[in-house]
């Protein structure tokens, strides 16, 4: 790598290590851990810069291989407990004056949500998270809880059910959702 591109690879590392660090901190439930597979994760791709093709896809690049590295450190730890934490749902507006009503129904509604998602059982609370807050796709989620898709696919139904129900006894959520029926 010659000297500018380094440099900018650890402009990049400076931009996403705490963001790479508390995505694998929702895995594995300890700091040293997590940023041990951020700096494995910055490895990878520091190894992998020049495949890189697109640079506006940078992040989503970055954190496929950090989805990759969660895979394949549960895969040599197959007895480790999975650890998720219970964190509301990202990217909230920012806090102007105009958007502050806005941004305190949304934390409202989204721990509301949570609390809905946490009356699941604890395998089907996992498979809601990966998939909607973590974004990981099938084939990832049936590796990394040991199970294969079809059976994925089932509890997903299932927890859906379940979660759509609990939403509709929320009494802060009953009216946010519009009838429906999985």
């Amino acid at each position: 790598m010659q000297p500018q591109e380094l440099r900018k690879f650890e402009e990049i590392v400076n931009l996403y290590q705490r963001d790479l660090v508390n995505f694998h901190y929702r895995f594995v439930g300890n700091k040293p851990e997590a940023e041990d597979l951020a700096q494995d994760t910055f490895i990878k791709a520091y190894k992998k810069f020049d495949t890189l093709k697109e640079p506006d896809k940078l992040k989503s690049w970055l954190f496929q291989i950090a989805r990759n590295t969660v895979i394949d450190f549960f895969r040599k730890n197959k007895n480790r407990p999975f650890a998720l934490d219970s964190s509301i749902l990202e990217n909230i507006a920012g806090t102007t004056a105009a958007d502050y009503q806005d941004h305190v129904a949304n934390m409202e509604v989204s721990k509301e949500l949570d609390r809905c998602i946490d009356q699941l059982v604890k395998e089907d609370r996992a498979i809601i998270k990966l998939l909607y807050y973590e974004g990981f796709s099938y084939k990832d989620i049936s590796e990394l809880l040991h199970i294969n898709q079809n059976t994925l696919k089932s509890r997903l139904h299932r927890a859906r059910k379940v979660l759509l129900e609990n939403i509709r006894a929320n009494v802060a959520l009953k009216e946010t959702v519009l009838e429906y029926e999985i």
